[in-house]
């Protein structure tokens, strides 16, 4: 195999084995809300005719519960301080990376190739995103929004897709409660 070949597989080998980590993780908040009175919450109901597997929105609900949880805040059946919507989704997707590199038609340095030699490799997979909403129970105003991207092709098993989620969801919420303002 000639070193080039070998070189992409090994780039495609550390993509793989890098799949199903979390990235892309982002935040937003209203800088009115003053976070440090909200000491319960509550879920709002999926939306029927949001396509999310139930078992999924299951998982999400109990790794955000443990997180509230530890950070002190409370589940409530009565009239919570604020709501949390969760929306998940997935897109396929290609990644396309020029390496950067063409040695033209006489690289005959590895193998005897003589034709263009490409620095362009393309792979397909599916991207997991994961968003939640804390909303206002009054008012019905997003006051603080995260999220979080992963690669989901190989997380098949119940097993694969709790430890996802559980790491996604404690990547979103280490920006909640966000620092205050005052």
């Amino acid at each position: 195999m000639n070193p080039v070949k070998s070189l992409s597989l090994l780039f495609l080998l550390i993509a793989v084995a890098s799949c199903s980590t979390v990235y892309d993780v982002q935040f937003d908040y209203n800088t009115k809300t003053d976070f440090a009175n909200l000491k319960t919450y509550n879920w709002l109901p999926v939306p029927e005719k949001a396509d999310i597997d139930s078992l999924d929105a299951m998982r999400v609900q109990k790794a955000v519960n443990a997180e509230m949880q530890a950070k002190g805040l409370r589940l409530t059946s009565g009239i919570p301080d604020f709501l949390i919507a969760e929306h998940l989704g997935k897109e396929d997707k290609v990644s396309v990376r020029d390496w950067g590199y063409n040695y033209g038609p006489y690289a005959g340095y590895w193998g005897g190739y003589r034709g263009p030699m490409g620095g362009v490799s393309t792979f397909q997979y599916e991207e997991g995103s994961l968003i939640l909403d804390f909303v206002d129970p009054q008012t019905k105003q997003l006051i603080w929004r995260g999220s979080a991207k992963a690669e989901v092709d190989d997380v098949r098993t119940p097993e694969k897709r709790e430890a996802l989620i559980n790491e996604a969801v404690q990547k979103i919420l280490k920006n909640f409660p966000p620092p205050s303002s005052k």
